[in-house]
């Protein structure tokens, strides 16, 4: 059912159940990971899921299907029906996004905005950053500009051991060429699969607080994309319900969603402007370019005594740091 034995994950839409999703995973022949998302009874959906887990699929049909709840089916007889169409091809695996951890606790970070393909922009912020003893810099989507310098800034950033970057809406769909620039130059395999191994949200720990970025929007019109996902709530609230923090009549109904967040520092690029929010004990960051107007800038998040403080740095940049080697 699968190619090879990668774990490939699966989103079902239900009908006529609580959960209105079904997660699940199959690895060769054998069921993974089932979670029964957003409704109907967490302990025997839980039950169900442990006994299932790393369960033969062949098994599965005579355990699953016919089972009665209400409206003629169930939770396993809709996790059959699932099964079904992943047999039939009729449901394919999900992509939504790819999030990647930095799995050190940091002190001292900095948020890079979009640095829109500019190769000298990369060079001279990690210059002072290494002067600023940042021990990682997050970059927060649309690195790349379309252009022929779209390959030294993937090499650069590829070399850059400090450096962590995630897609934004141009780079996931440069990477997947569904748009292309007639100047840009086909890049050679190791920048390649740099650039697609890429993520489109990041996690960090800085000192007792978790933290995830992303650049905006687009996420939540790629294929697969669920409610349900982590720190998908953090994201549908503050790029919908906030219109990235532009709206702040609706901060009561934020702070009310608060408690059920994951992260207790939420970071975004797609606006391009700077911005700084507390609220309810959550940390909220708009990034500005990393280059504009004769400067270059990022934002410097420290842990200190307990408490996270923010800072926003700027440095000038002209066209002639630009084109320095």
């Amino acid at each position: 059912m699968t190619n090879g034995n990668e774990p490939q994950k699966y989103i079902y839409r239900t009908q006529g159940v609580c959960p209105p999703e079904i997660h699940f995973q199959i690895e060769g022949e054998v069921l993974r990971e089932v979670r029964f998302m957003g409704g109907g009874c967490p302990g025997n959906a839980q039950l169900v899921s442990r006994l299932l887990h790393h369960m033969p699929l062949k098994a599965l049909p005579g355990l699953l299907g016919g089972i009665s709840c209400k409206n003629k089916t169930s939770c396993p007889d809709q996790l059959f029906q699932a099964l079904k169409k992943v047999e039939e091809g009729e449901l394919l695996p999900a992509r939504s996004f790819q999030i990647v951890a930095d799995p050190q606790k940091r002190k001292r970070i900095a948020l890079v905005g979009a640095l829109d393909g500019r190769v000298g922009s990369l060079r001279a912020l990690a210059s002072r950053l290494k002067e600023e003893k940042i021990e990682m810099a997050y970059c927060l989507g649309n690195i790349t500009g379309g252009s022929l310098a779209d390959k030294a800034l993937l090499q650069g950033l590829r070399k850059e051991k400090h450096f962590l970057a995630i897609q934004g809406d141009k780079d996931w769909a440069l990477a997947r060429q569904i748009i292309s620039s007639a100047s840009s130059v086909p890049l050679e395999p190791k920048e390649k699969d740099y650039f697609d191994s890429l993520g489109q949200v990041f996690t960090f720990q800085l000192g007792g607080s978790l933290g995830m970025g992303f650049y905006g929007r687009y996420l939540q019109d790629l294929p697969g994309y669920s409610d349900y996902e982590p720190f998908a709530l953090e994201m549908n609230l503050i790029s919908n319900l906030t219109q990235f923090m532009q709206d702040e009549t609706v901060f009561p109904a934020l702070l009310a969603m608060i408690p059920q967040f994951k992260a207790q520092v939420i970071a975004f690029s797609q606006v391009r402007k700077w911005g700084y929010w507390q609220v309810g004990g959550v940390e909220v960051i708009s990034l500005g370019p990393a280059l504009e107007e004769g400067k270059i800038s990022c934002g410097i998040l420290e842990e200190r005594g307990g408490q996270l403080r923010f800072q926003i740095k700027e440095w000038p940049f002209t066209l002639e740091d630009e084109s320095e080697p």
